[in-house]
Order: C-alpha cells, then sequence, then structure tokens
C-alpha cells in the first residue's frame, strides 16, 4: 500500500507539473502573437527605407506613383 500512495502521489504531481506547462505555453504564443504584430509596421518601414519598394504592393517609389500606405497607417 506504501508504493500504492507513493506512485499515486508522483502521478499528480506530473499531472499537475503538465498542466503548468500546457497553460504558460498558451499564454506565452498569445504574448508572442500580439508583440510580432506590434512589430510589423516598423519591420516594414525599415524593408521600405532599405529597398525603396512598397512591402504592401511591391511598387518602387518615387517613381510615377507614389505609395503611401506605410506612411498613413496608424501604429
Amino acid at each position: 500500500m506504501p508504493y500504492f500512495n507513493k506512485i499515486l502521489f508522483t502521478a499528480f504531481e506530473i499531472s499537475i507539473f503538465l498542466f503548468g506547462y500546457v497553460i504558460g505555453r498558451r499564454m506565452g504564443k498569445k504574448e508572442g502573437v500580439i508583440e510580432g504584430m506590434s512589430l510589423v509596421p516598423l519591420d516594414w518601414r525599415k524593408q521600405l527605407f532599405e529597398t525603396s519598394i512598397c512591402p504592401l504592393c511591391n511598387q518602387e517609389l518615387n517613381l510615377k506613383v507614389n505609395c503611401d500606405n506605410v506612411h498613413n497607417r496608424e501604429l
């Protein structure tokens, strides 16, 4: 009987650990997505200034028509 209690207690500890891991992983993924979405406009602007090609419509800037979609978007 003492071995059964020890095995039951160990199984309970492992299940609590796995439950905490799953919850933490989900929360971390959500935070990562939110942070990634906030960094996308900055990356687009960096790409725009480095290549002079709009990342939204792939037009080269300062030709006949300028694409100001990146600059007009609110951050």
